[in-house]
C-alpha cells in the first residue's frame, strides 16, 4: 500500500492567508500537495468504508462516445455509469483498498478504451453544452478524485498511471467550457451584464481543471477555477441570488443550489491545497450572502418569482412558483454540509438552528433545509455527481 503524508502545515497555512488577497491568489496560486484533491480522512467515522458490491455484479462499461440531446437534458449513460461506479469510489474516499483497487481497474479499462469521446461541434450550442457537462459532471470530476483516493490507498505502475493521466488531460481539455472567451449576456434576459464563466456548467468545467490541476501537478490548470469562483461571487446580485441560474422556471434554485455546490467545490478543492477562499468579498458580496438568499426562499418562496418568471430552460418544471428541490438530493444540499461545520456561529446557520428547534410552524422548503442540517453528520446521498465527493466524508469539518 502506497501511503501519503498529508502537510501538517496545511492548517497554519490556511490561517495565515488574507482574505483580502484573492487576486493574488488567483494569479500566483500553486499546487501544495500533488495528486491529493480530497484526503481520506483519518476519522473514518463520517464515510462509507465498505464495499457492498463485486466486480462481477457491477460492470462500470466504458461508454466511448457522448451523444447528448440537443435541447434540455445529458447523456444518461454516462450518469447510469458513474452511479455504477460510485459503488467503488465511496468506499475507496473511505479508505477501502479493495475498493481503491477497483476505482483503478474501471479507470484504466476507459482510458484504454479512449471512452468519453466527444465527436460534436464547439459552437457554444445547445448541444455543445450537454455533451461537456456530461462528461465533466459525470466521468471527469468524479473519477479524477476517484482516483486521487486509489493513488492514496494503492501503488499504480508508472505505465498504467501515464495512460489514465493522458486520458484525463485529453478529457478535459476536450470539454473544456471555461466560458472566459464569451462576452457577458446581453439585453432579453436578467442575467444581463454577468460574464458566462459564472454559469454553473462553466464552473463544472472548472472543476474538472482544477482536479486535473493537482493531479498532475499543474499550476495553470489549478489556477484556472479561481476566476469561474471570483466571477460567480462577484456578479450575484445584492439579494444573494445568482443571475444566470434563477430566471430558470421552477428549476431556478434548483441551480442555484447546484451553483453553489460547485462553488463549495473549488472552496474545499483550494482549502485542501492550502488556500481559504470562503470569505472572499466583492462590494458586500460573498458566500454567505448566497447562502442567505436561499434560506430566505425557503422561508418565502415568492422571493425567486420576479426571476424564475423568466422561464430560461426550465426543463420538466414547467411552474415557476413551484420550486423543484429534492430534500434526498446532494445536488440541493451538499453545499450545507460543508457551510454548517465550517461557520456554525454565521447567523445563517443561527437561523436554522432556530427553526430546528421550532418546527411548527416551518413551510415544505423550510421542512427540507432543517431535515438536511439536522442530518449533516448522519445522511449518505446516493450519488454525488454535482459534489464530486460524498459530503459527510469530504465536506464536513
Amino acid at each position: 500500500m502506497k501511503k501519503l503524508t498529508i502537510f501538517i502545515f496545511i492548517s497554519f497555512f490556511i490561517s495565515n492567508i488574507s482574505q483580502a488577497d484573492f487576486k493574488k491568489i488567483k494569479k500566483k496560486a500553486t499546487v501544495n500537495q500533488p495528486e491529493i484533491i480530497f484526503p481520506i480522512p483519518k476519522n473514518l467515522d463520517k464515510c462509507i468504508t465498505n464495499m457492498y458490491v463485486n466486480k462481477e455484479n457491477n460492470p462500470v462499461l466504458p461508454v466511448i462516445k457522448v451523444d447528448a440531446p440537443p435541447g434540455y437534458g445529458l447523456d444518461n449513460r454516462f450518469n447510469f455509469a458513474l452511479n455504477k461506479f460510485e459503488n467503488f469510489k465511496r468506499p475507496c474516499g473511505g479508505g477501502s483498498i479493495e475498493a481503491c483497487e477497483n476505482v483503478k481497474r474501471v479507470i484504466l479499462d476507459w482510458a484504454k478504451a479512449d471512452a468519453a469521446q466527444r465527436s460534436g461541434p464547439s459552437d457554444h450550442e445547445s448541444k455543445h453544452w450537454n455533451d461537456t457537462l456530461t462528461v465533466n459532471l459525470y466521468i471527469a470530476s468524479p473519477m479524477i478524485a476517484g482516483y486521487s483516493f486509489a493513488k492514496q490507498r494503492i501503488t499504480v505502475p508508472d505505465e498504467e498511471d501515464k495512460i489514465i493521466k493522458d486520458w484525463f488531460k485529453k478529457i478535459v481539455k476536450k470539454n473544456q467550457h471555461l466560458m472566459y472567451e464569451l462576452k457577458k449576456y446581453k439585453q432579453g434576459t436578467q442575467a444581463i451584464g454577468v460574464p458566462r464563466s459564472a454559469h454553473n456548467h462553466a464552473l463544472s468545467s472548472a472543476i474538472s481543471h482544477m482536479q486535473l490541476g493537482i493531479l498532475l501537478n499543474d499550476n495553470k490548470f489549478f489556477k484556472k477555477a479561481f476566476r469561474n469562483y471570483e466571477n460567480a461571487i462577484r456578479y450575484q446580485r445584492k439579494d444573494g441570488s445568482m443571475p444566470i441560474e434563477t430566471r430558470r422556471g421552477g428549476r431556478a434554485m434548483f441551480y442555484q443550489a447546484r451553483a453553489m455546490n460547485a462553488l463549495s467545490v473549488i472552496a474545499i478543492i483550494a482549502e485542501n491545497q492550502g488556500y481559504y477562499i470562503w470569505d472572499y468579498e466583492y462590494k458586500g458580496k460573498n458566500f454567505h450572502n448566497i447562502v442567505k438568499f436561499f434560506i430566505d426562499f425557503t422561508e418565502n418562496n415568492e422571493i425567486v418569482f420576479k426571476y424564475a418568471k423568466e422561464m430560461k430552460a426550465p426543463g420538466p418544471a414547467k411552474n415557476y412558483k413551484v420550486q423543484d428541490l429534492d430534500s434526498r438530493s446532494s445536488s440541493n444540499w451538499g453545499w450545507l454540509y460543508a457551510y454548517v461545520t465550517r461557520f456554525p456561529d454565521h447567523e445563517n446557520v443561527q437561523r436554522l438552528k432556530q427553526w430546528s428547534t421550532n418546527q411548527s410552524n416551518l413551510n415544505n422548503y423550510q421542512r427540507k433545509i432543517v431535515i438536511n442540517f439536522e442530518n449533516i453528520l448522519k445522511r449518505n446521498f446516493g450519488t454525488s455527481s454535482w459534489t464530486v465527493v460524498e459530503p459527510k466524508c469530504h465536506f464536513t469539518r
